[in-house]
């Protein structure tokens, strides 16, 4: 039986539980605060609000370089020389990330790399099935792994509704005709994964509370989603009440978790405080 290893990168936002379940290695992404770059991953996410608060300027967020990725890989070989490593990357069009694990790739043997096209939360999603594919199918192969995750990643889908289009402004993916149309009118634009890329989706109009009840049922009534799949959670600032409330309209959908992911400083620098996002894989035709 060919022992599988999945490696991938820390803005994949995955919770401790999945990682030490799976016995999934993490490639670090960084985040750079003024003169001090951090390990993303390694602080807490409230940092990246507080720093565009007092400099007002947004961190800069940078993919994984090619030594990252070899310390990993050479890692993982130590600990089992005989493993097969599925490297599951963050999207290839968003950062460098999956060229510099290609680059590493080369200085070993027994490494099969793929583009997860998706971040955060759709990239656990993807590592997630992925995991449970080869613990259901120990017989199989490196080839039929990536054939899986290359499957599961275009049914995978992933909407973020922005509390404040604030971050989206300072990135330079809001302009400030569209910031200031937004906030008189009311407006919530969703950010959505559309092969690799996060662009955005549809607006919604009234309260925050109203639109994040609009766009999750949306979600439901736009694809076949798998109950089982579902994903949700967001940056900090969500509070109790409104995190109860969406599990309540969850069950209405057969989603019956109760658990609340929390996203890391790379997607929570672009989509700002109290920041909810959905992910969930529709069921195989």
């Amino acid at each position: 039986m060919t022992k599988f290893i999945i490696t991938t990168d820390s803005g994949s936002d995955l919770p401790k539980e999945i990682i030490e379940r799976y016995n999934i290695y993490i490639v670090p992404m960084h985040v750079t605060m003024g003169e001090q770059t951090y390990d993303d991953g390694q602080f807490d996410v409230q940092k990246v609000f507080d720093y565009y608060d007092e400099a007002g300027e947004l961190p800069k967020t940078s993919g994984s370089t090619p030594q990252d990725n070899t310390e990993v890989f050479r890692d993982v070989f130590a600990d089992h020389p005989e493993a097969q490593i599925i490297h599951i990357a963050y999207s290839a069009v968003t950062t460098v990330s999956f060229n510099a694990a290609n680059i590493a790739a080369e200085e070993f043997e027994n490494i099969h790399l793929v583009d997860a096209k998706h971040v955060s939360m759709g990239l656990t999603a993807v590592v997630k099935a992925t995991a449970e594919f080869i613990e259901n199918h120990p017989e199989t192969t490196p080839e039929e792994v990536i054939e899986f995750v290359e499957d599961v990643r275009e049914r995978t889908h992933m909407h973020f509704l922005p509390k404040t289009l604030l971050y989206l402004r300072a990135g330079g993916r809001v302009s400030n005709l569209a910031f200031h149309g937004a906030n008189l009118l009311k407006l919530h634009p969703t950010i959505v994964l559309e092969n690799g890329y996060l662009v955005s989706g549809k607006k919604y109009r009234g309260s925050f509370e109203r639109c994040l009840k609009k766009m999750i049922n949306d979600f439901f009534k736009n694809y076949n989603i798998d109950p089982e799949t579902v994903l949700i959670g967001g940056a900090p600032d969500v509070d109790k009440q409104q995190r109860e409330s969406i599990f309540e309209l969850l069950k209405e959908y057969g989603v019956s978790t109760n658990k609340w992911l929390e996203t890391g400083a790379v997607i929570s620098s672009h989509g700002g405080p109290g920041a909810v996002g959905i992910t969930g894989i529709e069921k195989a035709p």
